[in-house]
C-alpha cells in the first residue's frame, strides 16, 4: 500500500541585519520527511545563498538542493527596511518544488502499521469492522488534538495516540517517561522504579 503527502509548513523564522543581510526559515513535513529551506540574502551575491536540507535519521541535515545566487539575487531588495519573508518566500518555494521532485512522492506503508491499524479497527468496530475515513475527517483529526504517534513498547504493545504535544516526555521518550496530563516532564522519582541522579 502507497500513500501520497504534501508539504506541511511546521516552522517559519526571518532575520534583518540592516545593511548587511536577510535570511528565512522554512521547515516543513513531507511525508516522513522534515525538510528545511534556508535563503539568506547578503549585501554580494557571493555570500548569498539558497539551500533545501532533509532531516536525517540521526538528526542531522544533509544538503539536499542549492540554488545559486545568480539565479535570484538580481530579483531581490538590498538589505535595507526590508521584509525578508516576502523577499525571499518564492526561492523558498522553488527549492521546495525540487526538494518534492527529487525524493519519492509516496512511501509504503509498513505490514506491522497495516496490523496496527487492523487491530484497531477491529477493537472498535469488531472482527468485521468496516470504516470510511474521508478527507474532512483527515482534515478535522489534524486540527485537533496533538500529532499522531504509534509508540512500540517493551511487551509488545502499541500506544495509537493523539493526546500529546511533539514535546511531551512521553513522546520525546518513546513511553519511557510517563506524563502527567499537561505533558510537563516527570521527575524520576515519580516514576516507578525511577530514581534521582
Amino acid at each position: 500500500m502507497t500513500t501520497s503527502f504534501q508539504p506541511v509548513t511546521v516552522d517559519e523564522d526571518f532575520d534583518v541585519n540592516s545593511g548587511s543581510s536577510y535570511s528565512y526559515t522554512r521547515t516543513v513535513h513531507l511525508g516522513p520527511y522534515t525538510v528545511q529551506m534556508r535563503v539568506q540574502r547578503s549585501i554580494r551575491p557571493h555570500d548569498s545563498w539558497a539551500v533545501a536540507e532533509i532531516l536525517s535519521a540521526d538528526l542531522t541535515w544533509t544538503a539536499l538542493a542549492h540554488t545559486h545566487s545568480d539565479r535570484w539575487f538580481e530579483h531581490t531588495t538590498e538589505p535595507y527596511g526590508v521584509n525578508a519573508k516576502d523577499e525571499l518566500n518564492e526561492i523558498a518555494d522553488d527549492l521546495i518544488r525540487r526538494v518534492i521532485a527529487i525524493i519519492p512522492s509516496n512511501t509504503t506503508v509498513p505490514q506491522q502499521t497495516l496490523d496496527v491499524i487492523g487491530a484497531l479497527l477491529s477493537h472498535t468496530y469488531g472482527s468485521t469492522g468496516e470504516r470510511v475515513i474521508t478527507a474532512d475527517d483527515m482534515r478535522w483529526a489534524k486540527e485537533h488534538g496533538g500529532p499522531f504517534r504509534l509508540l512500540q513498547r517493551q511487551d509488545g504493545s502499541v500506544l495509537l495516540t493523539k493526546a500529546h504535544r511533539y514535546d511531551c516526555p512521553l513522546l520525546a521518550t518513546a513511553g519511557a517517561q510517563v506524563c502527567d496530563g499537561l505533558c510537563v516532564p516527570v521527575p524520576p522519582t515519580a516514576v516507578p522504579g525511577g530514581s534521582t541522579p
